[in-house]
């Protein structure tokens, strides 16, 4: 089996696990934008891992981190994020490369779902472990795009050190994987009767 394949097929068990999980959600609205957030997740391997074809990827996952900002509670300043639609033309003018305006939209947005995710851990908006795995797969998550940035900085001759490249690129399934496992189960009443 193609390791890229094996890579999505990943993406998608964590996907039916948190579908799965819809029965013994901690609540509905909750679990629909965690799934809805897992489903461009999925679609947005898809484009990227599958098919590599970057500039849907990178709009799915911007998509993801919108969802997840108004899950963690970000929704009240959804007024807001029709901003979001013009900063990647913004970007565009600025450096003349869809990519790197869509990369910098999206690290921005995962930036404001961090912090969202952050005020809801404090708030205890989510019960133990349901905040526990909310912030190890928000954090690995960070870690994982970390790992992708300089990856990509070293494909584009910016970082030239062979071996941070290369821990980079090792490293970015290291963390992807488990923050996608953690998001998927954030979402689940523990203590439900299966």
């Amino acid at each position: 089996m193609d390791v890229n394949f094996a890579k999505f097929f990943a993406v998608v068990i964590c996907f039916m696990l948190a579908v799965c999980n819809r029965e013994y959600a901690l609540n509905k609205r909750d679990n629909m934008l965690l799934v809805a957030g897992l489903a461009c997740t999925l679609v947005a391997d898809f484009f990227l891992v599958v098919l590599f074809i970057y500039p849907p990827g990178l709009v799915f996952f911007c998509t993801a981190q919108i969802l997840y900002i108004v899950r963690f509670g970000g929704g009240r300043n959804a007024q807001k994020l029709p901003l979001v639609a013009v900063m990647p033309l913004v970007y565009f003018v600025i450096f003349g490369d869809i990519l790197v305006a869509l990369a910098l939209v999206y690290a921005q947005l995962f930036l404001i779902s961090y912090i969202w995710m952050i005020r809801a851990v404090r708030r205890k908006i989510y019960p133990a472990p349901n905040s526990w795995l909310i912030f190890a797969g928000m954090t690995l998550f960070m870690l994982c795009d970390i790992n992708v940035a300089v990856w990509n900085l070293g494909r584009m001759g910016v970082v030239t050190h062979e071996g941070v490249i290369s821990v980079a690129n090792g490293a970015i399934w290291l963390f992807y994987a488990p923050s996608q496992v953690c998001l998927a189960l954030s979402a689940r009443k523990f203590g439900a009767k299966d």
